[in-house]
């Protein structure tokens, strides 16, 4: 353990230091051979566990190894209470991947609290409809219904998902963490919850859509419920689906009988209500419109034809809905109050390049066109 004489003069903040290692996905012996053995390993674990404090030597060490500012160790924002973050599947997903994903939720809080010094985001409209683990169609078709009411959305289709949700105070961004196993997540940080889609499993508009609304049912159903589970991810399933296709609007569009013409009628579904046919006919089963038997031989059916990777009409569909709360916002900041995001970023102590790479990821960057 080093015993430099020269301490921090701020007290450095020890989970900031493992989430530092989380966001560069690096376990403790790993950080500890970047540093050259100017440290041990047991000794790196009782900093993290703020059973000792570092010197300065190795705060400089660990900034320059984690790829972060030393002032990211020092930085304390006033709500920093995490709340659970909702993978799809725990099985598929790394304990690593789950945390460095996390770590970057948490940074990008970290960054619209510092926003939030200069612009006023929209607030926060996503009530907490707790469901039980045993809950029915019914009560997750009230939460869906319930919601579709607060946000004024009536029976339509829903022209875009990922802005209703910024509309109501959700910050929505887009990651590509280049691991496939990483699905859409959501999680709430302080007050405002936090929605991450990704893009190296679902760039696709359809999808991605159904990823937004999944998520928000979470964060409207399941705080706080053990995430991962089948049930959850179930009910959160059907929350979306509900949200996307109310019910009677859903006994009106989908077909009863998976025939040539059922086929066609649940093709101009999607184009309608921007949803999948196999979220078109997972909406159909839970609603008993169609049998499980019939579902399971619609679900082998598209198997066979390749469209569980890509249905027909997804190119046609376009690009997926793109975040713009967050660019939005720094713009209005760097004009209204001369803040740039590079100053917005050293104001929070937060890695520059992260950030930078959250905002871009998430703008829609094919070009305008001015009439």
């Amino acid at each position: 353990m080093s015993t430099d004489p020269d301490p921090p003069a701020t007290p450095v903040i020890p989970s900031r230091i493992r989430l530092a290692r989380d966001l560069r996905g690096l376990t403790q012996q790993q950080v500890v051979a970047e540093l050259g053995g100017s440290i041990s390993s047991p000794a790196l674990s009782q900093i993290e566990a703020g059973k000792f404090r570092p010197s300065d030597t190795v705060v400089k060490q660990l900034s320059a190894t984690l790829n972060v500012p030393q002032s990211f160790f020092m930085a304390q924002w006033p709500s920093e209470n995490q709340s659970a973050t909702y993978f799809r599947d725990l099985r598929s997903t790394s304990a690593r991947d789950r945390r460095r994903a996390g770590a970057q939720a948490l940074i990008l809080s970290n960054f619209i609290a510092a926003l939030e010094q200069f612009v006023r985001l929209p607030e926060v409209s996503v009530p907490s409809l707790p469901c039980a683990l045993d809950a029915g169609r019914d009560e997750i078709e009230h939460s869906a219904r319930h919601i579709r009411q607060l946000w004024e959305l009536g029976s339509d289709p829903i022209p875009h998902v990922v802005r209703e949700l910024e509309r109501h105070g959700v910050a929505v961004a887009r990651l590509t963490l280049g691991n496939t196993a990483v699905d859409a997540f959501s999680t709430r940080v302080g007050h405002r919850p936090l929605v991450f889609l990704t893009d190296d499993k679902h760039d696709n508009y359809v999808r991605s859509r159904l990823d937004a609304s999944h998520e928000l049912g979470h964060l409207v159903m399941h705080q706080p419920v053990e995430p991962g589970t089948k049930e959850v991810e179930r009910q959160a399933q059907e929350f979306a689906s509900s949200f996307l296709l109310p019910e009677d609007s859903a006994r009106i569009e989908l077909p009863s009988r998976l025939d040539a013409a059922g086929w066609s009628q649940l093709a101009e579904a999607k184009r309608t209500w921007g949803m999948s046919m196999a979220a078109l006919l997972f909406r159909a089963r839970t609603l008993r419109m169609i049998s499980t038997d019939t579902y399971q031989s619609a679900m082998r059916y598209m198997s066979s034809k390749g469209w569980r990777t890509q249905e027909p009409g997804d190119r046609e569909m376009g690009a997926p809905e793109a975040p713009i709360l967050l660019e939005r916002s720094v713009r209005r900041a760097e004009i209204e109050a001369g803040v740039s995001v590079e100053s917005l970023v050293n104001y929070a102590h937060l890695p520059l390049d992260d950030i930078l790479d959250l905002l871009e990821t998430s703008v829609d960057e094919r070009p305008i066109i001015e009439l």
